[in-house]
């Protein structure tokens, strides 16, 4: 599983409930964030306006915390050649596996180009371009095990993981998509949530969850409030980062608050059963809510679509809670062979 601990050490680790069930939630909000996405060209812009707009509590941070709770759950102990297997087979099989899925089912159900994928007007190879959190992840770990192994110091780490960060920033402000192929420009950002990620849990700074959680549950809503009244766009980074090389600072400061509330609301309802359950399986969902989407918003938008803001919450919540449902048994499917090696266990 690539949004979790992918690391497995010799002996069994204990699983920290908090993070399954809030690997749950933000893989719950990454479906519901894909949503208006995968909508377009299935109803007019006018309709589509109309189920836009429900993510800002969570798409300034969610993705980083995925990065943040992987580096907090990852061991960077292992030897070079064990270290890249491994996440070799949590990371790349998945990807190649999951990029073929979902190109038949947008060549079925579309008439999409099977080998590429076309994104801001250019044609990509369609396994360099999707399911770019996998690359990227894979890029960040490699780059964070290398400093691992070259320093143990703290402020030598953060300013490795510092100049790739503005470097990627700078290039994502002056050349934006160009030459992103497997979306290394996300890596190098994502390795400082990664590195953060990995240091919380080496000075064991998330022991006092609950102060923590309301201190950054306050900044953030106080941020997002004055971003509001002030009518400035809040930053973010999702496929693409949707801010400029000026706003990094807020960018940052809404992905790391964003990720400590999170964490904080993922420890109150830890035993939520079926968040921990899509926690435990997020590789799985994230790799099979695109075909599933593109399913159900067909169907949907055959019965109705969205003339006003209230059916296209409507619209919102069906959609995202069919291709959760039915992504659920998706999960179960999963664990069985031979479908596990399509994930990388074996």
């Amino acid at each position: 599983n690539s949004m979790m601990c992918v690391e497995k050490a010799s002996l069994p680790r204990k699983r920290l409930p908090f993070v399954d069930t809030t690997k749950g939630l933000l893989i719950v909000f990454l479906v519901f964030h894909h949503i208006v996405n995968m909508a377009k060209g299935k109803m007019p812009i006018d309709n589509l306006n109309n189920i836009t707009g429900w993510d800002i509590l969570y798409v300034p941070y969610f993705m980083q915390a995925f990065f943040f709770i992987t580096g907090y759950c990852s061991s960077f102990n292992k030897k070079a050649k064990a270290f890249i297997c491994s996440n070799a087979k949590s990371l790349l099989i998945p990807l190649v596996s999951f990029c073929i899925i979902n190109q038949f089912f947008s060549w079925l159900i579309d008439g999409d180009n099977f080998f590429f994928v076309t994104v801001l007007g250019k044609r990509f190879f369609f396994v360099t371009e999707l399911y770019w959190f996998l690359s990227a992840l894979f890029i960040a770990k490699m780059l964070l095990f290398i400093i691992t192994k070259c320093t143990s110091k703290p402020i030598v780490q953060f300013i490795l993981v510092l100049i790739p960060f503005v470097v990627a920033i700078s290039l994502n402000t002056s050349h934006f998509h160009a030459y992103n192929f497997f979306h290394w420009h996300s890596g190098l950002v994502n390795l400082m949530f990664l590195w953060i990620g990995y240091t919380f849990k080496q000075h064991g700074l998330l022991s006092e969850k609950k102060r923590y959680g309301i201190i950054s549950l306050v900044l953030y809503l106080i941020g997002l409030v004055l971003c509001v009244i002030l009518g400035k766009n809040i930053p973010y980074y999702t496929h693409f980062p949707h801010f400029n090389f000026k706003y990094t600072p807020l960018f940052v400061y809404f992905s790391l608050t964003g990720t400590i509330m999170v964490l904080y609301i993922g420890k109150m309802i830890q035993h939520n059963r079926i968040l921990s359950f899509l926690g435990k399986n997020t590789i799985v969902v994230y790799g099979i809510h695109f075909s599933v989407l593109n399913i159900v918003i067909l169907l949907l938008s055959c019965l109705f679509i969205p003339s006003s803001h209230i059916e296209g919450l409507v619209f919102y919540l069906i959609t995202g809670g069919v291709t959760l449902f039915i992504s659920y048994f998706f999960c179960l499917l999963f664990q069985k062979k031979p479908f596990t090696y399509l994930i990388g266990k074996f």
